[in-house]
């Protein structure tokens, strides 16, 4: 087994085995001649000595052999030296490649460390690419591809394949469900704003229901103790007559008065650019003149009472005819406003009632006594009607 000449340690082994093998071929030839050399441990330890030194094996072989032969010898048997020298050598051999086994395995082992610190290297390389990737992806949702991510590609190609089309399969399925989400927060938001246009402020008691639950009271209780307080028993026909007074007399106090803020505020009631502006402007009036209504005192309601051409003659005539134009005046100046409707024909005979609670079909020419009372389109509260005869 010759070992590779490039290794300094092989190297060793071919010089020792040249500086051997000429030393053991002589003494055979002397022990064949009949002469019986004898190595002096001076002889041996030259050689190797000279070997250690770095001196050329075969010059010191060749000195150890002249040292050999000028020694006195002793007769003695050729084939015990010859086998001794024999020994010697495979003893050498075996020594010899003992060294070369030991030095292989040192070259496995360093070949096999280096190839560990490239794979580790390389595995922190492709998880430094793939957290770089990541990073971008969150702070930048669904970005091109970079340069860097396709020689990362190139440098590592089928690495990561799999597992970022993964990622950008959930990607996608997760941008859906977000879509899905906004969707039906948009759909829940609008209920909810639905909900608030009908919600109110417990704590303000000019609230819708608190003036409607006021206008009940006044259609029942007030109502029937005028009726009752009067000698004449007041009839339904007189009654009608004095509430739609009262009615129209409050809107068009409101009405004046706000067309008077307007004239102070330089802003023609015609102009139909500021239509916008006047709908934010009359929401403000609202609350103003609301706030001023509620606290105002029957001095305030006796004159809407006078431009309604309406008499009281008793205190509970006075006391019914302010309390039909303060709470009227409190639904007109609602957000939307909350108005009367007298039209008889354009009325749905659901949304009326008979004042002494009759079937439909004995209804004999219905007409109002109290009005019905509507935001917008929608109907707030029912109308009473009475039988004319």
């Amino acid at each position: 087994m010759k070992p590779p000449s490039s290794s300094p340690q092989l190297h060793w082994l071919e010089r020792a085995q040249g500086a051997v093998l000429p030393l053991i071929s002589a003494n055979i030839f002397c022990c064949c001649k009949g002469g019986t050399p004898e190595f002096s441990s001076y002889s041996r330890t030259g050689v190797f000595e000279g070997l250690c030194n770095g001196a050329d094996p075969r010059e010191m072989t060749a000195e150890g052999g002249r040292q050999t032969f000028d020694t006195s010898w002793q007769p003695s048997a050729c084939g015990d030296k010859t086998s001794r020298l024999e020994a010697l050598y495979h003893d050498l051999i075996e020594r010899l490649m003992q060294v070369e086994n030991e030095i292989n395995k040192k070259r496995v082992w360093s070949e096999s460390v280096d190839t560990r610190l490239q794979f580790l290297e390389s595995c922190h390389r492709q998880r430094a690419v793939s957290d770089h990737d990541k990073r971008q992806e969150t702070s930048n949702p669904d970005p091109p591809y970079q340069e860097g991510h396709r020689s990362y590609q190139e440098a590592f190609p089928g690495g990561l394949t799999q597992k970022e089309l993964q990622e950008k399969e959930e990607y996608k399925k997760l941008k859906e469900k977000i879509k899905d989400l906004e969707a039906r927060n948009k759909e829940l938001l609008s209920k909810v704003m639905a909900m608030h246009k009908h919600s109110e402020n417990m704590n303000d008691p000019l609230r819708l229901s608190a003036v409607l639950q006021m206008y009940e009271m006044l259609r029942l209780r007030e109502w029937e103790k005028l009726r009752s307080s009067t000698a004449s028993h007041l009839s339904y026909k007189t009654g009608s007559s004095i509430i739609k007074k009262l009615f129209d007399a409050c809107e068009k106090d409101i009405q004046q008065r706000t067309m008077n803020i307007f004239e102070v505020l330089d802003i023609p009631p015609s102009n139909d650019a500021m239509t916008d502006s006047k709908q934010g402007m009359m929401q403000e009036i609202r609350n103003i003149f609301r706030c001023s209504y509620y606290q105002n005192h029957a001095e305030f309601y006796s004159k809407i009472v006078m431009q309604a051409d309406v008499d009281p003659k008793t205190a509970i005539q006075r006391q019914f005819t302010l309390q039909c134009c303060k709470i009227y005046c409190l639904l007109l100046l609602q957000d939307p406003p909350v108005k009367a409707a007298w039209n008889l024909q354009e009325t749905s005979l659901q949304y009326l009632e008979h004042v002494d609670k009759k079937d439909r079909e004995h209804w004999r020419k219905p007409a109002f006594l109290w009005p019905i009372m509507k935001c917008g389109k929608q109907v707030i509260v029912k109308g009473v009607v009475w039988d004319e005869k």
